[in-house]
């Protein structure tokens, strides 16, 4: 009797394990594995979409989600007309649900149509593929307490005040990189489980919204 239960609980041991394991493997955890994802996609002629986006940041979302718009505001395609408030749209939804709880997102079906061509996507990885070296090598998992629960809530509702900001920013040519500087931080810092760079990210909003505040003040 012992050494069957034993044997029964062994096996519900080895499928959580392998659940968890299939969970991680399903989401992107560094900056390189998530342009090889992108990149992957973009070879196979697939242009960017919401449906695959969502495919690309595995099943846990939260920091891929705000990495790859973050990425994409940093990029040179930051000031092709529209695209920082087409991504700041899609970061203020991804926030809203997010705050909310919602474990299934939705995307109004407009937005589901819109794509980056796979051209351009490749273009963005060739980019992205040296600073994305830099990162993976500065980050790791440390303090991952500051990249769950509550904490993913409250770098959502940062990811939402910048978002708002942008179809704003978008007036000044290459302005948005600032905005998509901030969402990069939140996100790479969940997409890594890195608190440090979650502190780090606190910080740099914090800074951000002083000078603002004092520029408004001065004129």
């Amino acid at each position: 009797m012992t050494t069957s239960i034993s044997a029964e609980g062994a096996r519900q041991t080895n499928r959580r394990v392998e659940k968890r394991t299939d969970t991680e493997a399903d989401t992107p955890n560094s900056v390189g594995d998530l342009l090889d994802r992108l990149e992957q996609s973009a070879r196979s002629g697939e242009d960017l979409s919401i449906d695959s986006f969502l495919e690309t940041a595995g099943h846990r979302f939260s920091g891929p989600l705000f990495l790859i718009p973050g990425l994409i505001a940093l990029s040179p395609l930051s000031g092709i007309p529209l695209v920082p408030s087409f991504l700041g749209v899609t970061v203020a939804l991804i926030s809203v649900q997010l705050i909310l709880g919602c474990q299934q997102l939705w995307f109004p079906a407009g937005m589901r149509s819109t794509t980056l061509e796979a051209d351009r996507v490749r273009r963005l990885v060739r980019f992205l593929r040296k600073p994305g070296r830099f990162l993976d090598r500065i980050t790791r998992p440390r303090l991952t307490w500051m990249t769950r629960g509550l904490a993913v809530r409250l770098a959502a509702v940062i990811c939402l005040l910048t978002a708002l900001s942008m179809p704003v920013l978008e007036i000044l040519p290459f302005t948005a990189t600032l905005a998509g500087a901030v969402i990069s931080c939140f996100g790479l810092a969940l997409t890594t489980r890195d608190g440090l760079l979650m502190v780090f990210a606190l910080i740099f909003f914090g800074g951000l919204m002083a000078l603002g505040a004092n520029f408004l003040i001065l004129g």
